[in-house]
């Protein structure tokens, strides 16, 4: 393995931890922010936020290498309706609960694992929805001649 690649992954995981350290902390500090103001709608909303962001983290690999990768970016829609939107509502699900007074199912409000790993989802999906497609109508072979496939 090449050290520049092992040197890359080090970084990633730096990166990657470093922000969960924050995160964790900015999560505490709204939940003490939450306990003074008494508004909890803005602490729920920050917080899905923040694993949205961290899941965006763990699918940024994918698109860095799309992104360095030949030809048009596409949007996979499949992924998004079907990983995205139900995630995003579920990880919104509490403010959207107390917004549209709807009722919350105990396996959602007893913790807060559902809609963490929610967000999660949800920030991975948006990432990963986006590549590149590459032209594969015409290549070179060896001896510099277009062919057609």
């Amino acid at each position: 393995m090449k050290t520049s690649k092992i040197l890359t992954y080090l970084m990633y995981l730096i990166v990657l931890f470093g922000t969960l350290a924050v995160s964790t902390w900015a999560t505490n500090m709204l939940k003490i922010w939450v306990g003074r103001t008494y508004r909890p709608i803005p602490g729920f909303i920050g917080t899905s936020l923040i694993f949205v962001f961290i899941g965006i983290l763990i699918g940024l690999e994918h698109f860095v290498i799309q992104y360095r990768s030949q030809g048009k970016w596409s949007v996979n829609i499949a992924r998004l309706i079907i990983l995205g939107i139900p995630s995003a509502i579920f990880a919104f699900y509490i403010p959207l609960a107390f917004t549209f007074v709807i009722p919350i199912p105990s396996f959602i409000y007893n913790g807060n694992l559902f809609s963490t790993v929610s967000a999660l989802i949800l920030g991975y999906s948006i990432v990963t929805s986006f590549y590149k497609n590459q032209s594969i109508f015409t290549t070179k072979s060896e001896n510099n001649t277009r062919l057609e496939i």
